[in-house]
């Protein structure tokens, strides 16, 4: 009987609220406005502890956006929730937060704190006792413009499908009785992945695969005198990974994630370009790295991959950014007695949608 003298304030509120003039000059507040103030009222008197009357305002709120279109955000039904339980009501808690948790998935901001208001206000629903009749399951009412199969794509949840783009400072280790000293050189990639949850046990994981084209290599100086040479060996390659994603455990909504795993490269074309200088002279030439007799080099490469990302944002889209390096264990080079192989620290960000 509480539960429908609550509902029944509500709805008288709301009713008043919305015939009745909004400013003292007589002029009616837009609906958007309107939101935004009973929201601030609502945050006021939580921090008051008022809970059943912020539950009240924020029913307001929920009416106002069904009435004029507006959207409803995920986070609204989870503060929702949040004030149902504290004001007594758990099963209003029940509906509001599992409207949340289908809306925003495992993905969601508030995920694991979503989680244990549900347990709580599920575990005071049961201890509460049967009802005289179990009301029927309320359907969650659909937000203006999304059907039903829209909503239903929604809770699906966990898989990420993106594209990125980055820059790789490269270089290579080389051993054998060819002293070579190599720095950096820089080139860029750009690839497409896909991501989706792997739970193993409590442990929050995932698995990322992806395929990105990249260039790397190597830059070798040297100097006497007047006489500076420069030469670089330079590689274009299609990078195939993949790698495990795992967030911080007991917090799996935080958006940083590590990652780990193996990587497999095909090289696409190696070229040598050097380049010798004497005062005002220079002389420089480039060709395929095949036309060199010393550089005759094995188009797989292989190694592990370890690094760490960033999402940033908490709708579907989001803006993603990381750093891998990348640390070859295959020997790319056939000369017997001499090794050379890859390092690669690469910095990229792209766009991640969220299905």
């Amino acid at each position: 009987m509480c539960r429908w003298n609550r509902r029944l304030r509500v709805a008288a509120l709301g009713l008043a609220f919305l015939a009745g003039p909004a400013v003292a000059a007589g002029q009616e507040l837009s609906p958007d406005i309107q939101v935004d103030l009973y929201l601030v009222r609502a945050d006021r008197l939580i921090q008051s502890q008022d809970y059943g009357a912020a539950l009240e305002s924020l029913d307001v709120v929920l009416a106002l956006q069904a009435r004029h279109g507006l959207e409803t955000p995920a986070d609204l039904w989870f503060k929702h929730a949040q004030v149902a339980l504290d004001a007594g009501y758990p099963q209003t808690a029940v509906e509001s937060v599992t409207r949340y948790l289908q809306l925003a998935g495992r993905r969601g901001e508030h995920y694991t704190r979503a989680l244990v208001v549900l347990d709580q206000a599920q575990s005071r629903v049961a201890a509460a006792g049967p009802r005289p009749q179990a009301p029927a399951a309320r359907m969650p009412v659909l937000e203006p413009g999304v059907t039903a199969n829209d909503q239903a794509g929604q809770t699906e949840g966990g898989l990420t499908l993106f594209t990125m783009v980055g820059v790789n400072s490269a270089t290579m280790a080389f051993a054998g009785p060819f002293n070579v000293d190599a720095s950096q050189l820089t080139g860029i990639t750009a690839g497409i992945g896909v991501a989706f949850p792997f739970p193993l046990g409590n442990l929050p994981l995932g698995v990322q695969l992806s395929a990105q084209w990249a260039e790397k290599g190597a830059r070798t100086e040297a100097v006497e005198g007047e006489v500076a040479a420069h030469a670089d060996v330079s590689f274009q390659s299609v990078d195939f990974m993949a790698l495990a994603r795992i967030s911080p455990p007991g917090a799996p909504d935080l958006p940083f994630y590590a990652l780990v795993g193996p990587y497999v490269s095909y090289e696409l074309e190696c070229r040598f370009a050097v380049s010798v200088s004497e005062g005002t002279e220079s002389l420089s030439a480039s060709d395929d790295c095949a036309s060199f007799n010393d550089l005759n080099t094995r188009p797989v490469d292989f190694g592990l991959s370890a690094g760490a990302g960033f999402e940033m944002g908490t709708g579907s889209t989001r803006i993603t950014i990381g750093a891998l390096y990348n640390y070859g264990f295959q020997d790319v080079d056939r000369i017997i007695g001499q090794t050379a192989r890859h390092r690669v620290l690469n910095i990229h960000a792209g766009i991640a949608t969220i299905f």
